[in-house]
Formats: structure tokens, C-alpha cells, sequence
């Protein structure tokens, strides 16, 4: 199950119920009677589950009550970008080195308004959600030279969701509810521009490994295109990447 694997990758996974875990706990074959779960334990069999509004409601509820427990934010942006139907396994082990661009390579594995249809909107706002959830952690709490366990975790899902965000977001302008249609182009905005963008130089900014130097060679690709404006340059090499 793809949400398991990347708890797991997240080594947030494994939960205790009193001193048995979540599953003895939930399936009654513990030998010994267990202390009743805590809500962020079920938090996390919900998000193991799949059953991602569950762990949205749960996991932001927990934030709420306890807005410095750090440590739960990676787990409610993994949620958030579980529900905007990015295949969360896959992006963990693509691979953003060799030929492929970063356009390319994160296409194949976010959705677009050709698969979601009218759906598609609540999916960017959702990807958006993941990236402000973990925005939200202080900066000096999920860099690099942090000692918090989550810190690593942190920073390679800005990267990986703030690329996503960028590539879903372009996505509106190349792709209608029937198929691949880069007519659209012609209707980005500058603010669509900078938006895009900003995802990228965050994603670039966040230092999470070969999919953060993807997002630094994507800039640096659209910075070389020709065209007046940003918008102009994003649509020249989308087309010219894919």
C-alpha cells in the first residue's frame, strides 16, 4: 500500500498501543488487554489505511491542540499530498538524475485535469495544503543542520511536494478534461508564472537531493528560453520538454 511504505520511509509508522502495538491493539489478539489508542495513533492506522480524510481531520486536530509538535506535520503533508492523488511510493524512489527532466520525470506521476476531471482543482489545492503544512515548521526546525528526527523527512517532501505543486499547477495550462492541449498556454497569467516558479526556486532551496538539483535545472531551463515574460518562457519549455 503506497501510504504504508512511505510512513515507513518516514519511520513514523510503528505505534504502540500500552506495550503492544497498533495492530495487536486493533485486532484483539493481544494476550494481555491494551490501553485504549491515542488519537494520533489513530491518526496513523487511518493514514496506513488509506482513509485520508480520517487522517487529515485527526492529524490537524492534534496540530491544533498542539501547534509546536513538530513532528506530526510530515505526517499531515503526507496525507494532504496522498489525497491530491500524487503517487507517493514512486515519487520517493524516482529517479530525478539522467536524462530525464524534472517535467518528465514528475509527470508520470501527479495527476492531471485529463485523469481528475472537475476534481482536479481541490487535488492542486490539497498538493498546496502539503507544502503549507510543512512550510509551517520553523525554518532552523527543518534544515539540514537540524537534530530533530523529522528534519530529514521534512525537507525531502518540500522538494519532492513543491516540485509536484509546480508541475500539477502548469498542468492547468497543458492539459483540458479530454487529453494534452498546449493551446492553453496562451492563457497563463504572471501571477500563474510566479507561482510556478516560486514552487520550483522552493523546491530548488530546499536541498533535497538529486530531485532539489531537477528543480535547479528546471529554472535554469526556463530561464534560457526565449520569450518576453515568464509566463512566455514556462510555456516554451514546456513544450520543448516534454
Amino acid at each position: 500500500m503506497i501510504m504504508k511504505y512511505f510512513v515507513i520511509f518516514l519511520s513514523l509508522l510503528f505505534t504502540s498501543c500500552g506495550q503492544k502495538n497498533a495492530f495487536d491493539c486493533d485486532g484483539g489478539i493481544a494476550k494481555s488487554k491494551c490501553s485504549q489508542r491515542t488519537k494520533l495513533e489513530d491518526a496513523r492506522i487511518a493514514l496506513d489505511a488509506g482513509d485520508l480524510d480520517t487522517a487529515i481531520r485527526l492529524l490537524n486536530e492534534l496540530i491544533t491542540d498542539e501547534p509546536t509538535a513538530y513532528e506530526k506535520y510530515p505526517l499531515l503533508a503526507a496525507a494532504y499530498a496522498g489525497r491530491s492523488g500524487l503517487e507517493i511510493l514512486d515519487i520517493v524512489t524516482a529517479n530525478f538524475g539522467g536524462n530525464s527532466s524534472m517535467l518528465e520525470t514528475m509527470s508520470s506521476l501527479i495527476p492531471t485535469p485529463t485523469t481528475l476531471g472537475d476534481a482536479y482543482p481541490k487535488s492542486l489545492d490539497d498538493m498546496n495544503a502539503a507544502n503549507q503544512t510543512l512550510l509551517a515548521i520553523p525554518e532552523a526546525l527543518r534544515s539540514a543542520t537540524s537534530s530533530d528526527k523529522y528534519a530529514a523527512s521534512a525537507i525531502l517532501q518540500i522538494t519532492l511536494y513543491q516540485s509536484a505543486y509546480a508541475v500539477m499547477y502548469l498542468n492547468k495550462f497543458t492539459y483540458s478534461t479530454s487529453g494534452y492541449d498546449p493551446s492553453l498556454l496562451s492563457a497563463m497569467t504572471a501571477d500563474d508564472a510566479a507561482a510556478i516558479l516560486s514552487s520550483l526556486v522552493a523546491a530548488g532551496a530546499a536541498s533535497g537531493g538529486a530531485a532539489g538539483s531537477a528543480a535547479q535545472a528546471a529554472i535554469a531551463a526556463i530561464q534560457g528560453q526565449p520569450g518576453a515574460t515568464d509566463a512566455e518562457k514556462i510555456a516554451a519549455w514546456s513544450q520543448a520538454a516534454r
